[in-house]
């Protein structure tokens, strides 16, 4: 807007001083410099006077739920009503990167798709290069259209209530289990995960009811009584599986001294985005055999009361979505520390087996483990910023392998060859 009005103040100037110098000295020439002056500001007014006066934005893309660092095809769809302008150009905050600087208004700039005018429909494409994992809200689209020099422009902001949620990229090798996992989501099951698939071949037998696995029905003795029958599978050998991720700031130092706060402590070399994609890959695994896995972090309400961060329960592929979607969304925060994370859900007795995934050991943390260990329970620690940067992380690991527990050094995985992605920044026009 700003532009537009130092547009139409350089324009009435000009057309004083040609008009000025016109009366003063006369002559075709000036008269034509005039009349040609004139033309051009009428035509700017008419483009800007008969453009359209709403606009409707919608947006689709591919893949429906991407990962971070994948690319996103986004498309968008502008319907616009009022007029019929000359031209249009449209720019979608969405597609705005980390590594995309401000303007000179101090504004970050996103991919602008620029459309033919005479409609009043149009699409167009464009790609998220680099995407970052977290949820992206209904942004609005800028609609921007003018005059056939580009002088006289005027623009609007189309609102659009879509919403992409990123999920975390997971690391290509389970920590636990050594578990290779394709870029499909698809991946050789651990041994543990068989075990407990095979459960289901065994137990007794009811009604089938709606809703019930259609691997759990029992033909044969369905055939028999001529009515569906559902096994009702065993209790698994192995304990309930519990999650908790530490979102606490304090466990992260390395990503406090970052530049920035959520951007770059989402950036793939910081510790906190490893827990996360950690976390992805342990819901992978524990969700294959559509158990119920009990899921807990710092961000779970803001208070520092326990009582306040009720454990999340998932099940199936759903419950893989909805622990995915609730991933994106995680962030560090002040809040509890791992060693009151511990000893909150050491007070439940339906915690059996638990993965702790935080950013560094201390010394608190380390006597809530052995605590939690001591009353028979299983645990494993997962660490994302390293055991072997200081003397102390190094001796408190020794410490607690020592006592029988695992801790695994998420660093050690970081470096892996990830999926590799091709392409530009591209954008089609349709």
């Amino acid at each position: 807007m700003k532009n537009g009005l130092w547009t139409w103040l350089v324009c009435v100037l000009a057309v004083g001083s040609l008009g000025a110098l016109y009366g003063w000295k006369g002559g075709k020439s000036l008269l034509f410099l005039l009349l040609l002056l004139v033309i051009v500001i009428v035509q700017g007014a008419v483009a800007q006077l008969f453009g359209p006066k709403h606009a409707k934005v919608e947006r689709s893309w591919y893949p429906l739920n991407p990962r971070a660092g994948e690319s996103v095809v986004v498309t968008l769809t502008i319907k616009l009503s009022g007029g019929f302008p000359l031209w249009v150009q449209a720019e979608d905050a969405w597609s705005v990167s980390q590594e995309t600087g401000p303007d000179k208004d101090g504004e970050r700039q996103g991919s602008k798709l620029v459309f033919g005018g005479w409609k009043r429909e149009f699409t167009g494409t464009y790609y998220m290069e680099k995407t970052s994992r977290g949820i992206y809200t209904g942004e609005p689209v800028l609609i921007t259209w003018g005059d056939s020099f580009g002088w006289f422009k005027r623009s609007l902001r189309a609102a659009a209530n879509d919403v992409l949620v990123i999920h975390p990229a997971p690391l290509p090798v389970d920590p636990a289990g050594q578990e290779i996992l394709q870029p499909d989501g698809e991946g050789v099951r651990s041994g543990r995960a068989a075990t407990n698939q095979g459960s289901l071949d065994t137990g007794l037998l009811r009604t089938y009811e709606p809703g019930d696995p259609l691997r759990r029905i029992h033909w044969k003795s369905s055939a028999k009584k001529g009515a569906l029958l559902t096994r009702i599978p065993d209790l698994p050998e192995s304990p309930s599986r519990f999650l908790i991720l530490d979102t606490d700031e304090a466990s992260y130092p390395r990503d406090g001294n970052r530049a920035g706060s959520a951007a770059n402590q989402r950036g793939p070399g910081s510790g906190f985005e490893l827990a996360v994609s950690a976390a992805a890959v342990w819901f992978g695994r524990e969700l294959e055999s559509s158990r119920e896995v009990g899921f807990s972090y710092g961000g779970m309400g803001r208070s520092r009361e326990p009582g306040s961060r009720a454990a999340k329960i998932f099940s199936g592929s759903r419950g893989l979505k909805a622990a995915l979607d609730l991933l994106a969304g995680a962030t560090t925060a002040p809040g509890l520390s791992g060693a009151e994370l511990l000893r909150f859900v050491q007070a439940s007795e339906q915690v059996h087996a638990l993965t702790f995934i935080t950013g560094r050991l201390t010394q608190e943390l380390t006597e809530a483990s052995m605590h939690f260990a001591g009353h028979g329970k299983t645990l494993e620690i997962w660490c994302a910023c390293g055991n072997g940067e200081h003397a102390d992380s190094a001796s408190l690991a020794m410490t607690l392998r020592e006592c029988g527990l695992s801790v695994v050094d998420l660093r050690n995985y970081s470096s892996l060859p990830a999926m590799t992605h091709k392409g530009g920044d591209r954008h089609d026009i349709a």
